[in-house]
């Protein structure tokens, strides 16, 4: 599973998928406690994975110890002393490499994956939206690329960056086509139905007069 899985990037060693994920939210909200670690990873991850004290909380000593992350204990308004984590500037460096290194590549795959089993199968609008994440959309582009860099790696780099927006438009393309098919295939049958309605609908019989209605 993906929070077991180790990820290069930490110069004296690598990062499992739950290190990274811990590192990750300390650094997008600060001044987390280990207990609203644990809470926000068993909001987000329910019912796939469970976190519990015995696993956060060894995990958040390992990573202040490689310097990944601070620690500040304060007391709050109960007189209760709590541990506070920020990340550390050497954190954001280790968790920038491991990231770029890493899951740029996994989650092209994923994508791949994920179209590939499910071709062919009629999604909602919210697979819609997952399938526009991979590869990674044109606003993504310039963030992922150094513009300045003149290095062979950067250029071929870019190289397949290009390539792999062209893959996905042409993906793109195959898509629309198939849903404009759809639209044509329903609009036939709601216009065929329409017409059956119309030709099996009894007539309703007009009343020239009040006649009938006297005795009511």
């Amino acid at each position: 599973m993906f929070f077991g899985k180790r990820f290069s990037g930490y110069h004296k060693g690598s990062l499992s998928g739950l290190e990274l994920l811990v590192i990750s939210l300390i650094k997008n909200q600060p001044n987390l406690t280990g207990y609203d670690i644990i809470q926000d990873i068993n909001k987000k991850f329910k019912p796939m994975w469970k976190a519990s004290a015995g696993t956060i909380y060894p995990l958040l000593e390992r990573l202040f110890k490689k310097e990944l992350i601070n620690v500040q204990e304060i007391v709050d308004e109960n007189n209760r002393k709590k541990k506070i984590y920020t990340i550390s500037e050497k954190g954001k460096e280790e968790l920038k490499k491991a990231l770029k290194g890493n899951f740029e590549p996994s989650l092209q795959t994923l994508g791949k994956f994920i179209r590939t089993i499910l071709q062919g199968i009629n999604v909602d609008k919210n697979m819609e939206q997952v399938f526009s994440c991979f590869p990674f959309c044109d606003k993504h582009f310039g963030s992922e690329v150094d513009e300045e860099d003149i290095s062979r790696e950067n250029l071929e780099r870019i190289e397949r960056r290009v390539e792999e927006l062209r893959d996905y438009k042409e993906s793109l393309k195959g898509r629309i086509d198939s849903i404009d098919q759809q639209i044509r295939h329903y609009k036939t049958v709601l216009k065929e139905l329409k017409e059956r309605r119309e030709q099996e609908a009894k007539p309703i019989p007009i009343v020239e007069d009040d006649e009938e209605f006297e005795n009511f």
